[in-house]
């Protein structure tokens, strides 16, 4: 290793600065990345110190500038390992040490965007690995608090901590997660995403793992029992394992009123049974299973469809996909005009096809009330699942009325208690049933009776 031939760099890595100073007979080379350095740093603690003539050996360094994280480099790996983490390289007389001058390259800490807070803390995660740390070691202060480091990604050497509370965790679990980060095999790890797809090799339509940008949510969850990853670069944790009825709550639950919070729970409850159900029990009671509504009902549907020349299923599907691609466009386009333009489409369209004769009214209502109900789900892998088996359920509806919903249910239901989330039900606590656990699923009791943790997640510490 040599700085001739770290200088052959510079031609194409134009952020690449090796500036050679002079102390005395010293000549003193410092060797850093000016897009990840912070320039206030190397100006004030080391290039002043250099032209005060007190720096003549790499001794001089480690006694006299002042820095809490030097590392000695022995080799070219550890040296741009060192560059691309934002470390300065002091090279004298070819001995070489690095003090650390990273520039916090991150939007700061700041509200979470994509989780809205109503009473909790309104701190989120940032793109700062460091940072993110932090904001979970200030809510957990503990020794028992663990962070197991990895560093995936033959290119990208992406830092992604395993995070768990000791004596609360299963460690069965821990070692099956760790034994998959270490056996990780890319060369670029871009977000989260990346990290959950090698974990969990089973293709669900459902979400076995929860994504949060909320610290308060990740320090619950640990207590719990569950294990956290963060994976540098992005403002989102992991969570795992995840189970269906996680989906049913949110951190600010335990903010509130819990008689409240009890019936927001059942509300989000029946807006799942809506999402799915209503077009598909809307088809078959109109296309198969008319004998079921009441005379008045029916003769009133059949004048609204009056001259729709569409079959029911075809009207459905048109509308699902319409209301399907505005919500696309609604999270695409630029903040500032995402929620008029998608107001606006969706009443001009609907007025225009209602008008024409294309849709009828009813249909219009059926699929607003279903479209609407799935937006109480903030997880994107949740809502992306509710959208797949609201289409299964109009499609088995179609086909044969009533029983293509209840056929539908039973296919739902098996799907669901068949999955499993990193070894444990997904159906937890429901089935297999857990009375103590249904303190905190759909009705959440008075917050001195959680007294326990959940004890599927954890055998060691159930008692809080």
């Amino acid at each position: 290793m040599d700085i001739k031939e770290i200088k052959l760099l510079q031609k194409n890595n134009p952020d690449l600065k090796i500036r050679e100073l002079k102390n005395d007979k010293t000549n003193i080379n410092t060797i850093y990345f000016e897009s990840l350095c912070d320039s206030d740093s190397i100006n004030d603690f080391l290039l002043k110190p250099i032209n005060m003539n007190t720096i003549k050996s790499i001794n001089d360094i480690k006694d006299k500038i002042p820095n809490g994280n030097l590392k000695e480099v022995t080799d070219e790996k550890t040296l741009f390992e060192c560059l691309y983490n934002g470390f300065t390289v002091i090279e004298i007389k070819n001995k070489f040490l690095s003090f650390e001058t990273k520039f916090p390259l991150d939007s700061g800490i700041s509200e979470a965007s994509n989780e809205k807070v109503i009473k909790g803390p309104k701190d989120a995660f940032t793109e700062n690995y460091q940072n993110n740390m932090g904001l979970i070691r200030k809510r957990i202060r503990s020794k028992d608090l663990v962070f197991k480091e990895h560093v995936i990604g033959t290119t990208s050497k992406t830092k992604v901590s395993l995070i768990y509370v000791d004596g609360i965790v299963d460690k069965k679990l821990v070692n099956k997660i760790e034994k998959k980060l270490k056996t990780m095999t890319m060369d670029y790890v871009a977000n989260s995403n990346y990290i959950t797809e090698n974990l969990n090799n089973n293709n669900y339509m459902f979400p076995t793992n929860l994504m949060t940008e909320r610290p308060d949510y990740v320090g619950f969850q640990l207590m719990e029992g569950r294990v956290a990853i963060l994976v540098e670069n992005t403002p989102q944790v992991i969570i795992i394992p995840a189970f269906f009825s996680d989906f049913i709550k949110t951190v600010d639950d335990y903010y509130q009123n819990t008689k409240n919070v009890s019936i927001t729970r059942i509300i989000r409850v029946l807006a799942l049974i809506i999402s799915i159900f209503t077009p598909a029990v809307y088809i078959a009671l109109t296309t198969f299973n008319q004998e079921t509504l009441p005379t008045s009902v029916l003769i009133n549907f059949s004048i609204q469809r009056g001259g729709v020349p569409f079959p029911s299923i075809v009207e459905a599907i048109i509308m699902w996909l319409t209301f399907e691609i505005l919500r696309e466009a609604d999270t695409r386009i630029p903040f500032v005009m995402g929620t008029s333009m998608s107001i606006v489409g969706a009443l001009v369209l609907g007025q225009a096809a209602v008008e024409a004769g294309l849709i009828s009214p009813i249909m219009i209502i059926i699929i607003a009330i279903s479209s609407v109900a799935s937006l109480l789900f903030n997880d994107n892998d949740m809502v992306n699942a509710i959208r797949i088996w609201k289409l299964l359920f109009l499609l088995l509806s179609a086909f044969v009325g009533l029983y293509g919903v209840f056929i539908g249910l039973v296919l739902f239901i098996m799907k669901l208690c068949s999955m499993d989330s990193y070894g444990f039900d997904y159906t937890d606590p429901n089935a297999p049933f857990n009375m103590q656990a249904q303190k905190n699923n759909i009705i959440l009791t008075k917050k001195y009776k959680l007294n326990k943790r959940n004890p599927f997640l954890t055998d060691n510490s159930n008692r809080r």
